[in-house]
């Protein structure tokens, strides 16, 4: 059956000026007209979905999570990456539920422990629990001495890295997620944050030309955790895709972004920026040497964060741990001093370039999939809108 959707206001791409009264249509999955109420007839016999009081728009692309955590829950990192697998996958389900449910029809996962991503991904495609539709690493690499041994494979060596990559291929991973930077001397809740925000390189540049080249020879991307540092840009030299966080992200590295092209990811704003559910909430934050560390990388990301955007540096926008809340990472965006609309593009169209899927998602155009999503409000004049999603519907069909 057709379907057709009602609206105050259309954004088919948040590029473009928005349609009064517009009207999006779908088939299946696809969709199948868009234009204004004056120019698309509704045939006869056709589904109608009244939106008419709201913006409908394209659903939302989060680049960067990991299902199983979630910043709610008073645990370390550690903690809910150690969980017995039963507790991870019930947690890791509402986590999807939520980010569905935030208007969230697509999203890249980078590291959880086992094959969960997979069992999540294939789980969704079966429609026996709703989420996202999900890109994954299935397992993320990092050096022996790395951080976050709790969520990621070790592979040290040239041909250990290059191994580990082709088997996560066999595996059926879509993306590689590598620890560019950050190591941990230690294994400790403590060990990880003392490790945390550095520019630390976790990779040689030899190792990491090599990642970035296996990975491309077999149609992968890459992203690379990298705080900033010389191993952020030696990343970016041999072609990383997308630089994940670049918190302390430096007036040089500026160029390094513009001349090779590379997307900054999940730049985790309402951690530094947002005293509800960032840095500032948490009980850690007590201690002095921990809260020193996030002040540096907070100035840095105010300073910087914003040059490189105005250098032409595409930002793509992600929740990381924290299900629900991307709303809150376009909001800080803007406060940055993105517009509205490079705010929103940052959840849509620079997103689906960065997945290599802006053929099949990210805005409302014929033939695309129908990932559509409606919101009280009119996110290009205010994008807190976002906080208050009504109708999500992914691959044409309704989730609320």
């Amino acid at each position: 059956m057709k379907t057709y959707i009602r609206s105050k206001q259309l954004i088919v791409d948040p590029a473009l000026p928005p349609i009064q009264q517009g009207i999006v249509g779908f088939e299946n999955n696809k969709i199948i007209d868009v234009g204004s109420a004056s120019t698309i007839a509704i045939p006869p016999g056709s589904q109608v979905i009244d939106c008419s009081e709201e913006t409908v728009m394209p659903g939302l692309i989060d680049t960067h999570g990991h299902i199983v955590t979630n910043s709610k829950y008073r645990m370390t990192l550690k903690e809910q990456q150690s969980l017995d697998v039963a507790t991870a996958a019930l947690r890791g389900s509402m986590n999807l539920r939520s980010d569905l449910a935030a208007g969230v029809t697509s999203l890249r996962a980078l590291g959880d422990f086992g094959d969960l991503e997979l069992k999540f991904r294939e789980a969704i495609e079966r429609e026996e629990i709703p989420g996202p539709r999900l890109v994954i690493s299935i397992r993320a690499l990092r050096p022996s001495h790395g951080t976050a041994f709790f969520m990621a494979a070790a592979a040290d060596g040239v041909d250990e890295i290059r191994k580990c990559i082709r088997e996560n291929f066999s595996m059926g991973a879509d993306v590689v997620k590598i620890f560019v930077t950050n190591v941990s001397n230690g294994q400790t809740a403590e060990d990880y944050r003392r490790g945390d925000l550095t520019q630390v390189p976790a990779y040689s540049r030899e190792e990491l030309f090599a990642a970035i080249g296996q990975a491309h020879d077999l149609g992968m991307r890459v992203a690379g955790h990298a705080i900033g540092g010389p191993a952020m840009r030696w990343a970016m030299e041999a072609g990383i895709d997308s630089v994940e966080h670049a918190n302390m992200l430096e007036e040089q590295d500026i160029e390094y972004f513009v001349k090779y092209g590379t997307y900054l990811s999940d730049p985790n704003l309402r951690l530094f920026f947002d005293e509800e559910v960032g840095f500032p909430s948490r009980d850690n934050y007590q201690l002095d040497w921990w809260r020193e560390k996030v002040a540096v990388a907070r100035k840095m990301t105010e300073e910087y964060i914003p040059k490189v955007m105005q250098a032409g540096t595409k930002v793509c926008l992600a929740v990381d741990s924290g299900h629900g809340h991307l709303w809150r990472e376009v909001k800080y965006l803007a406060q940055l001093g993105a517009s509205n609309t490079e705010a929103l593009k940052a959840v849509t169209t620079n997103s689906a370039e960065l997945l290599g899927m802006q053929d099949s998602i990210g805005t409302l155009e014929k033939g695309k999939l129908a990932d559509i999503i409606s919101v009280h409000g009119d996110p290009l004049q205010d994008v807190t809108a976002l906080k208050d999603v009504h109708l999500v519907i992914k691959d044409g069909k309704r989730f609320a």
